[in-house]
C-alpha cells in the first residue's frame, strides 16, 4: 500500500469536507496521507464497525450486499460524493475493482472537527452577547485555536463566562518565574512579553497579542511557572482559576485508558507508547516499544513523532502524561493517557513488560 500526499483543492467534491473552514480542514488533514490501493483489496467489511469514514477519490470500486447483489462506483459518478458504506456496522463490502486512491478518516476526530466549525459562528455571537458594545475580535482569533478543538460548545460558553478580567499597565509583573501555578490568562488586549533567565540578562522566548493565551502548563503539571511573563503595554488579561482550567477545559480534553486496553491497542499496532518521564527515570526501564520524550524537550521535538499515530502517553503517576497530552492535543495529535501511569502496574506487570531504552 503507498502513500501520496493530497491535493487539498480535490476535497471540495466531498461531502461534508467541502464545508470546512480552512484552518479546521487543515487540522483534520494533519498526519493524513492518502492511501493507493491495487485492484482487489478490501476497503471495508460488511456487519464491521471500524470508526473510520473513507472517500474514493480515484478509480472503482464494487459495492458487494448481502445474498450476493453488487454494484459499481466509480469516483466521477455523484455517490462518490459521499463517504464510502457510511453507516456503521457496515451495510456492503467495498472492494477495489480498479487500482484506487482514497482517504480515511477516524469518524470521531471528523465529528469533532465538523461539530467546531458548524458550531463557530454561533459561539462567537452568544461569546459577543457576554460583552454588548465591545470588540470580539480577540474571541474570534481564540476560536480559531486548537485549545477548544476537543472540547464541547457548553464547556466553551461555561469557560467564558467564569473568566475574570484584570486590567494591566506596561510594565507589571504578571507571572514570576518559580511562582505556584493557580491560573491562566487570555489576552484580551494588549502585549505581553515571556522572557526567561540568559547569561547577560532575561531572554526574550515570545511576544503574545489579543486572543491568545499563557499560564497554562505551569497548571497541567501542578507545578511552578517556568517563565517571567510581563505587560509590555496597558491592556486587559481574563483570567481563568485553577479550579476551572480543571473542570472545564482540561479533564473534558483528556481520554484516559486503563493497561490492559492500551496492551492491545500497542499489540495491534494501533497505538505506540509515549514516556514523557526524565532520561534518569527511563534509564530504569520503559514500556517495550516506547518512544522516549522527556515532557519539557515536548514542544521543541513534537515534529519527530508522526501525526498519523495514536499515543499512548504515560509517566509514574500520569500527572506528567495528562501535561503531555493535553499540549500534544492542542498541537493536533491524537493521544490517549495510561491511566494511574506505571505506578498502577503490578509488580509482574512491570517485571513482565518494562525493558531497558533501546531493547
Amino acid at each position: 500500500m503507498a502513500h501520496l500526499s493530497i491535493n487539498r483543492d480535490l476535497l471540495q467534491a466531498f461531502v461534508p469536507l467541502n464545508s470546512l473552514s480552512s484552518e479546521r480542514l487543515d487540522y483534520l488533514l494533519e498526519g493524513q496521507q492518502l492511501e493507493t490501493l491495487p485492484a482487489g483489496t478490501e476497503i471495508c467489511r460488511r456487519h464491521e464497525s471500524d470508526g473510520y469514514t473513507i472517500y474514493l477519490l480515484s478509480g472503482a470500486v464494487t459495492l458487494e450486499a448481502e445474498g450476493g447483489a453488487s454494484q459499481t462506483l466509480d469516483a466521477g459518478d455523484l455517490d462518490a460524493s459521499y463517504a464510502l458504506a457510511s453507516e456503521q456496522p457496515r451495510q456492503v463490502t467495498v472492494r477495489a475493482l480498479t487500482p484506487v486512491n482514497i482517504l480515511r478518516f477516524e469518524s470521531k476526530r471528523l465529528d469533532r472537527v465538523l461539530a467546531w466549525d458548524q458550531s463557530t459562528e454561533n459561539l462567537e455571537r452568544a461569546l459577543a452577547a457576554l460583552q454588548p458594545g465591545e470588540s470580539n475580535d480577540w474571541i474570534v482569533r481564540l476560536l480559531q485555536s486548537r485549545l477548544f478543538y476537543r472540547l464541547p460548545p457548553g464547556n466553551v460558553m461555561e469557560l467564558f463566562k467564569r473568566l475574570k478580567p484584570e486590567q494591566v499597565v506596561a510594565g507589571q509583573h504578571i507571572i514570576r518565574r518559580g511562582e505556584e501555578a493557580d491560573c491562566c490568562y487570555i489576552i484580551k488586549s494588549g502585549v505581553v512579553e515571556v522572557t526567561i533567565p540568559g547569561d547577560s540578562g532575561p531572554v526574550t522566548l515570545a511576544l503574545l497579542e489579543k486572543g491568545q493565551y499563557f499560564g497554562e502548563e505551569g497548571l497541567l503539571i501542578e507545578g511552578t511557572r517556568n517563565a517571567d511573563i510581563t505587560m509590555t503595554t496597558d491592556g486587559v488579561l481574563m483570567r481563568l482559576d485553577k479550579a476551572d482550567f480543571d473542570t472545564l477545559l482540561k479533564s473534558p480534553s483528556l481520554a484516559l485508558v486503563e493497561f490492559a486496553a492500551a496492551m492491545g491497542l500497542v499489540e495491534q499496532g494501533q497505538a505506540q507508547w509515549l514516556d514523557v518521564r526524565l532520561a534518569d527515570e527511563q534509564e530504569r526501564g520503559v514500556l517495550k516499544g516506547a518512544i522516549c520524550l522527556p515532557l519539557q524537550a515536548l514542544r521543541v521535538k513534537s515534529r519527530l513523532l508522526p501525526k498519523e499515530r495514536r499515543y499512548i502517553v504515560y509517566c509514574d503517576t500520569g500527572r506528567r502524561s495528562a501535561a503531555a497530552a493535553f499540549l500534544l492535543g492542542v498541537m493536533g495529535y491524537d493521544t490517549q493517557i495510561l491511566e494511574g501511569g506505571l505506578w498502577s502496574l503490578m509488580r509482574a506487570e512491570r517485571d513482565s513488560y518494562l525493558v531497558k531504552p533501546g531493547e
